[in-house]
């Protein structure tokens, strides 16, 4: 789908009572928050990080797409992620970091993880804006545009009674369904698998 299909629904849909349905820049800026919350709650995207250690360097910087750490493994087993029990584990100090006491030279990690989605860009011209490819399976779409109306009547109204808690509550509503109903699988990946295979290049 693309964004200006998602412009259209939300300006007879979820956006209908709000100016936001005429400000293209901030339907998009809500898109990418919603695409955020659902890449992340359904691991539609993952990926890998190889690290080369060094001896005498313990902390190492993560991927910038990293939403979630689902594993890390070294050249022959998993080890643990923030387990103060497990020996040899890896430490997350900050979001953007891992680290590991005792990292040899000459040795690798490998980091699997849940992937951030690809930034929508706001274009000087809307036409470039609006054709822009919106990387989600259909059946998301439901709860992607109650997450885009939450935002949107939220930024409107902070009553906890007001329009935006109610698509909040359609929003949870939906992805719960989602789940029931098995249309999207949120399994962990083994080593083996690859990693990019949440959504398909060819859903592109």
């Amino acid at each position: 789908m693309t964004v200006d299909e998602v412009v259209t629904q939300l300006k007879y849909g979820e956006l209908r009572s709000l100016a936001a349905r005429e400000d293209i820049p901030a339907m998009v800026s809500y898109m990418n928050l919603a695409l955020i919350a659902l890449y992340g709650r359904f691991k539609l995207l993952r990926s890998e990080q190889i690290i080369d250690l060094q001896d005498n360097i313990a902390t190492y910087n993560l991927a910038s797409d990293v939403l979630s750490i689902e594993a890390v493994y070294t050249e022959v087993a998993e080890i643990g992620v923030n387990d103060d029990n497990a020996l040899n584990g890896v430490f997350t100090p900050s979001f953007d970091t891992i680290q590991l006491p005792n990292a040899k030279t000459g040795n690798q990690l490998s980091v699997l993880y849940v992937a951030t989605p690809a930034k929508l860009l706001v274009d000087a011209t809307d036409s470039v804006t609006l054709a822009q490819n919106v990387r989600l399976p259909e059946q998301l779409m439901e709860p992607f545009l109650h997450y885009i109306g939450y935002r949107a009547h939220g930024s409107m109204n902070g009553d906890i009674k007001a329009e935006n808690n109610t698509h909040y509550m359609r929003y949870e509503a939906s992805c719960k369904r989602v789940l029931d109903l098995g249309l999207i699988r949120v399994d962990a990946v083994p080593a083996f698998v690859n990693r990019q295979e949440g959504i398909s290049d060819a859903e592109d």
